[in-house]
């Protein structure tokens, strides 16, 4: 194993244990350490963001690809001309109506619904579909079959089928013939409708979690570095370290994605930013900025522009209070708007011994 890696891991964990480190020490730790990762998991996918700022791959970004795709299609949809709705039903159906069921882009058919199910709650699925993740995703791939860069549902044939059935010339004289037709329809039907069904839920469902957890965080940090100390032969005293100093280790994370780029699947680029989160606080007045300063956490949100509008969902919201790390003097006299507006202080800096949020300089 190199030395001058072993040194520069030694020395960004002995700053964390003597509490002196900040961000650039934990880019230091993530760059170095991004090679010897054997897990691909949280923690190599934060150093992949850090060393790579513009994703277009990756665990976050299947997540939130399936989720802005989800979004384009309502909003296309929308651009169109609204028939006339008379249940809330037809209304779903038509927000969701963007996406044809018997043949879909391969791409897209990938994004929505297998990176869909990915990001989807289990018990969102069982509750309205009865089926697990694995058995969804087996379901979709058993009825479609890929061609040409297009998924097609495979009771296409069938219908070609009954279609040259009822095309027969002695199909009126033909009761079993008639029978065969009627139970292919049949068949059909139920299929396309259990489908459609099925893929309504998923494309339908966008759910505002964070793409990972701070306790996950915190195991793969565990998982990841009791290996890497190990290789190295470094103390194992040090994966404890970490996991002590997960709060702080976590907001010089958030610090090093903002401004981090996403590229879509259809080239639209989103940029993440670090806010202020409380969904309490809605608009700016001085008894809600100071009830979004005393009760709001940190979150990272991603911000894509389409067409001429502006919208904004989020990457990760934290359990880490705004007033530990912002001074109240300083959040009082920005122009913080609301909840979920950027904040100029996107730097994980000491102020002596404490970590501090600070304004890029």
């Amino acid at each position: 194993m190199s030395i001058k890696i072993k040194q520069a891991l030694t020395e960004s964990l002995i700053k964390i244990e003597k509490r002196e480190f900040d961000e650039e020490t934990i880019r230091t730790l993530l760059i170095v350490s991004r090679e010897y990762l054997r897990y691909n998991g949280l923690v190599k996918e934060l150093a992949h963001f850090i060393a790579h700022p513009k994703r277009n791959k990756g665990i976050f970004h299947k997540k939130v690809n399936s989720r802005y795709a989800k979004f384009k299609l309502v909003e296309e949809q929308v651009l169109k001309n609204v028939p006339a709705i008379k249940t809330e039903e037809e209304l779903s159906d038509f927000m969701l109506g963007g996406v044809d069921l018997e043949k879909i882009d391969s791409k897209l058919f990938n994004i929505l619904y297998i990176d869909g199910l990915d990001d989807l709650p289990e018990s969102h699925l069982i509750k309205y579909t009865g089926f697990t993740k694995s058995e969804a995703e087996k379901t979709l791939k058993e009825n479609y079959i890929k061609k040409d860069g297009f998924y097609y549902l495979k009771t296409l044939k069938t219908k070609k089928m009954i279609s040259l059935l009822q095309k027969s010339s002695n199909i009126s004289e033909n009761r079993e013939i008639q029978n065969s037709v009627l139970k292919l329809q049949e068949l059909v039907q139920k299929i396309n409708s259990s489908i459609d069904s099925l893929q309504k839920v998923i494309r339908g469902a966008i759910h505002f979690h964070s793409v990972f957890e701070t306790n996950s965080l915190s195991d793969d940090f565990e998982f990841n570095f009791t290996r890497i100390l190990n290789d190295f032969n470094i103390d194992s005293k040090f994966t404890n370290i970490i996991k002590n100093n997960i709060e702080e280790i976590l907001v010089c994370l958030m610090t090093l994605i903002h401004d981090s780029t996403f590229e879509f699947y259809d080239k639209n680029t989103a940029r993440v930013y670090l806010c202020a989160y409380n969904e309490y606080t809605k608009n700016e007045t001085t008894a809600q900025k100071e009830t979004l300063y005393r009760n709001g956490v940190l979150a990272l949100y991603i911000n894509y522009k389409f067409k001429d509008k502006s919208n904004s969902f989020p990457l990760f919201v934290s359990n880490i209070k705004l007033e530990n790390y912002i001074d109240r003097e300083n959040f009082m006299k920005e122009n913080i708007e609301r909840s979920i507006t950027k904040i100029p202080w996107i730097s994980a800096k000491r102020d002596k011994t404490k970590l501090k949020l600070k304004t890029y300089s």
